[in-house]
């Protein structure tokens, strides 16, 4: 490795994906004087401007990235032929295998990638689509998973994002303590309120977005299909908050049958991410304020598109595996899958967890 490239390589960061969240994290990581070169597979406004316009309560400013490209290989350019060591996925679900194949030619075990994706097992797709490349378990770099984002942000345009919060801790764990070690004192500098989990399972089981977004989503079809923008937790009620609870009870017997240790409910998932208190988890959703400006735009939001078949539907993989009856999750994905008509490709067979209790590896 080019010796004189290593410095800016270890303090430089990727972002891959210019979503609302992969231009939350290149805003913030500029605005703590971070180099940052921004990934996306689509073409932006920010390739030519550079620059990414903060607003909220959190990191508000006009913030420089060193480059952005929709060709992996112009950054690999700027940096001596290599990417940066430290490397943010902020992607869709649907997103992870282009992308790992993209940037598979320039993997090597000493980079450090932080998946942040709502999808489950997204890091773990991520590493099994570069060992079909061809890359030995030893070239493969740390790759973790998160249970949450580090901040609730909402993207304006492509060049403008706005950060409402931080939230007060997340989770993080790669496929063994060692690697999850080396991820969390990567960026723990970056973010203070990223935690260690003991499993890779325990953050894919305690990823709550599809639990939430799913039974909203389900009872306003038809504004959906309608192309409206609207915004599910607008006059939300406690009855529509239950069906969340149902789903997220057979989330946790899922959970529960796999012995997934610091399993998290849904109440406790608000209460430990954004501070929230009281009895009912519909109380505690009526504390988020940045649901307030959660405004779905139509027609392809990852809302549905991806928290159904790469986010409920993996956890039903996991409840078969499991022997777990889950009458609402199953529910859910019957009316979600017939509406969408769409492939449901994290299968077992696809996520290697079947016949060889392959998930029990992420335990």
């Amino acid at each position: 490795m080019n010796t004189v490239a290593m410095p800016m390589l270890q303090t430089s960061y990727l972002v891959v994906g210019r979503g609302d969240i992969g231009l939350a994290t290149s805003a913030y990581l500029s605005a703590q004087g971070y180099t940052v070169y921004l990934f996306s597979r689509r073409s932006s406004i920010v390739a030519q401007t550079r620059t990414i316009h903060s607003m909220g309560s959190v990191s508000p400013g006009s913030y420089p990235v060193a480059a952005c490209s929709n060709n992996i290989d112009e950054l690999a350019v700027l940096n001596g032929g290599q990417l940066p060591l430290n490397m943010l996925i902020c992607c869709r679900g649907q997103d992870i295998e282009p992308y790992a194949r993209i940037l598979a030619k320039y993997i090597n075990s000493q980079m450090n990638v932080l998946v942040l994706c709502a999808s489950r097992f997204a890091g773990w797709v991520f590493c099994k689509v570069l060992q079909r490349l061809g890359i030995a378990q030893a070239q493969l770099p740390a790759v973790a998973d998160v249970n949450n984002t580090p901040f609730v942000s909402r993207g304006n345009t492509e060049d403008r994002v706005r950060i409402s919060t931080l939230t007060n801790k997340f989770f993080v764990a790669d496929q063994n303590q060692t690697m999850t070690n080396r991820i969390v004192a990567v960026y723990q500098a970056v973010f203070s309120h990223l935690w260690p989990a003991a499993s890779v399972l325990e953050i894919n089981l305690n990823k709550v977005n599809d639990i939430i977004h799913l039974p909203l989503l389900l009872i306003s079809l038809a504004r959906w299909e309608s192309g409206e923008d609207y915004n599910i937790y607008h006059n939300l009620g406690s009855r529509s908050v239950a069906l969340i609870d149902h789903l997220d009870c057979d989330r946790m017997a899922v959970g529960e049958a796999l012995q997934v240790p610091n399993l998290i409910d849904i109440k406790s998932h608000y209460q430990i991410a954004y501070g929230t208190t009281g009895p009912s988890l519909y109380e505690h959703m009526q504390q988020v304020g940045a649901y307030s400006s959660t405004t779905l735009c139509n027609p392809h939001h990852r809302y549905l598109v991806e928290d159904l078949p790469y986010g409920c539907f993996p956890l039903q993989v996991l409840a078969r595996l499991a022997g777990v009856e889950t009458p609402f999750l199953d529910s859910c994905m019957t009316i979600g899958s017939k509406f969408l008509n769409i492939p449901l490709q994290w299968t077992a067979e696809f996520l290697e967890l079947d016949g060889s209790a392959g998930y029990r590896q992420h335990k």
